[in-house]
């Protein structure tokens, strides 16, 4: 892996790292044409390294992902 793709993916982790939950973006929107592919391969490789792929999902045709909120569980006993 070369330097300039590591500096791609801190780019496009460190954009993730920031979304909001409720916040949807729109792919064509936020990389140059000719790298969506790697731009959706390093939005999978962040998921890959999150809790719950990071809140984050895609529409079924990888033009849009968005990030919902976290989901928070409580200790519950549970009794027979």
């Amino acid at each position: 892996m070369n330097t300039a793709t590591i500096e791609y993916k801190q780019k496009v982790w460190q954009f993730l790292d920031k979304m909001k939950p409720g916040e949807r973006k729109k792919v064509s929107m936020i990389c140059e044409a000719e790298n969506t592919d790697k731009f959706i391969a390093s939005v999978k490789e962040w998921m890959d390294g999150k809790l719950f792929q990071g809140y984050i999902s895609f529409n079924k045709d990888y033009t849009e992902f968005y990030k919902t909120e976290e989901i928070t569980f409580k200790n519950q006993q549970f009794k027979n």
